[in-house]
């Protein structure tokens, strides 16, 4: 009796989620009036995805929220299938130039067990320059056909420039996962919570100078011997050059960029006048 009263009690306030949020023609109509669809998504999910924030902030698509109200991970909530993996991704594609920005990406999830899933991207709040005016920040969730080797790095959240460029739909296309069946989104603009944000991510280091060691051509020209080419040992050459009054002269050999073992060509040609 219990479990069933369990279960029902899942259905109802997830239904109630549901009906507050309009349901899938509601879910349909803000998310083609945000430009959503068609601009980054060809379709818009089926199912509200359930967004709470600490002290029961909601995302209501297309609510105003502010970043000082979002900067902690939000619980999440969806109808998922026990023996599914899914995927979530949380993405601004207002940011940086719309190129798109990536806040959230967790793959592998067993179910609707988000923190049984793999972390690729680690949470980070809304961040928009002063300025920028309202942003999206739009959830997704997609259903895996199975287990997915993804490829993409771990970024932790003190990481910024490996989350530029990032779009949901081209990720989705690179695993085949489909249109998402749930989703979600409010707006926000700049809060003093901002700068606070902008500050955990690490600073890109100077470009680093990597010393080549790079083969040299060594000529040695001597009035003594006609055009011919030896190849001599290293430890020789001072030896070599002084028996035959050779002059030494190096120059870099061209090369593609790896590095390269030191060694020596020596060539003996002649020098006539």
């Amino acid at each position: 009796m219990f479990s069933k009263m369990k279960v029902f009690v899942s259905v109802f306030l997830f239904a109630l989620v549901s009906a507050e949020d309009g349901g899938p023609a509601k879910v349909d109509e803000q998310f083609r009036k945000h430009n959503i669809v068609p601009q980054l998504i060809s379709e818009a999910p089926k199912d509200v995805l359930e967004i709470v924030y600490p002290e029961n902030i909601k995302a209501s698509l297309g609510n105003e929220l502010t970043p000082t109200q979002v900067k902690s991970q939000p619980q999440l909530y969806w109808t998922a299938e026990p023996e599914v993996k899914y995927t979530v991704v949380m993405e601004d594609p207002d940011a940086a130039n719309s190129t798109g920005f990536l806040h959230w990406l967790v793959v592998n999830i067993p179910g609707s067990a988000l923190t049984s899933g793999q972390v690729k991207a680690e949470y980070v709040g809304s961040g928009p320059p002063k300025g920028t005016g309202l942003h999206r920040y739009i959830f997704y969730v997609y259903k895996q056909s199975g287990d997915i080797e993804f490829t993409e790095p771990f970024t932790s959240k003190s990481s910024a420039g490996e989350r530029l460029h990032f779009t949901s739909a081209k990720f989705a296309a690179k695993y085949n996962m489909g249109s998402p069946i749930a989703g979600n989104f409010y707006e926000a603009q700049y809060d003093d919570y901002v700068p606070i944000l902008h500050s955990q991510f690490k600073k890109a280091p100077p470009p680093s100078t990597t010393v080549i060691s790079v083969p040299e051509y060594i000529t040695i020209s001597t009035p003594t011997l006609k055009g011919r080419s030896l190849d001599l040992h290293n430890e020789s050459l001072e030896q070599d050059a002084a028996t035959t009054g050779a002059s030494i002269t190096t120059e870099p050999i061209p090369h593609d960029g790896l590095i390269f073992k030191k060694q020596h060509k020596y060539a003996i040609n002649e020098n006539i006048q």
